[in-house]
């Protein structure tokens, strides 16, 4: 399992910096748009390692957030709640109750990121207040780039945040709030630093993603929301190093 995350690291990590280059550039061809669907199933299968590792008697948790994020979507797409009125492209893959099945991927991937991330923080109830946050600021950064630059998915009513519908973001706490009740009922302390690590990086890199495409095409504010991610991290990580420094010079 080791050897294979850490490969699984090593290709995601390729194909992330290829897709940032075409995909943040607007310079993806059209008859290489099917990379989208592999980069969402390799960060989601990362993902589904982490929660592999760290749901040890809660494992059922993955195909939960995999397909019933797949039917809260379909629910969306055919009722507009929870998430508001919108409808999916053809070209953005292969659908499954009218939602295209990399969705599911997708989820996976916001879930597991979001609580590496929150593992930044240690306090009572961290998963359960932290990752849907979490959750809701990485979609800060996709819905405009999904919706406005690359229409995988299209708004039929606007909202103040770049014509994204205010009720999509509380559907998006909502969703990653049942999620993370379950995540929190079965998750154990992750022993694999360097998956949890890179878990942490995947944040990172999402915003990174769609950080740099909406700066290209523009949307310099979803540019400074995933940039304040950045600025978090460095944060946080210079406080746990400082404060070890001092653990060290107090023995």
């Amino acid at each position: 399992m080791e050897q294979f995350h850490k490969r699984l690291w090593i290709f995601f990590s390729i194909w992330f910096t290829i897709g940032l280059i075409l995909v943040g550039f607007s310079l993806l061809p059209p008859w290489l748009e099917w990379a989208n669907a592999v980069f969402l199933f390799a960060s989601g299968l990362y993902a589904a390692l982490y929660f592999w590792h760290v749901l040890p008697k809660g494992r059922l948790v993955i195909p939960f957030i995999f397909f019933g994020s797949i039917i809260i979507e379909s629910i969306g797409v055919h009722t507009g709640w929870p998430f508001g009125t919108y409808r999916y492209e053809s070209d953005f893959g292969v659908q499954l109750l009218g939602v295209p099945i990399t969705i599911g991927a997708a989820w996976l991937s916001v879930m597991g990121a979001s609580l590496a991330f929150s593992r930044l923080f240690s306090f009572r109830y961290s998963t359960l207040i932290l990752v849907p946050l979490f959750a809701v600021w990485l979609d800060l950064a996709i819905d405009p780039v999904a919706a406005n630059v690359k229409s995988y998915w299209l708004w039929q009513d606007g909202g103040w945040y770049y014509d994204i519908p205010t009720q999509n973001f509380f559907g998006w706490y909502g969703t990653a709030l049942v999620f993370s009740f379950f995540i929190s009922r079965y998750q154990v302390k992750a022993t694999d630093a360097a998956l949890e690590q890179n878990n942490q990086y995947l944040f990172l890199m999402l915003h990174t993603l769609f950080g740099v495409t909406a700066g290209v095409a523009g949307l310099y504010g979803v540019t400074l929301v995933s940039l304040s991610a950045f600025i978090i991290y460095f944060i946080v990580k210079r406080g746990v190093i400082v404060e070890r420094s001092k653990q060290k010079q107090i023995s």
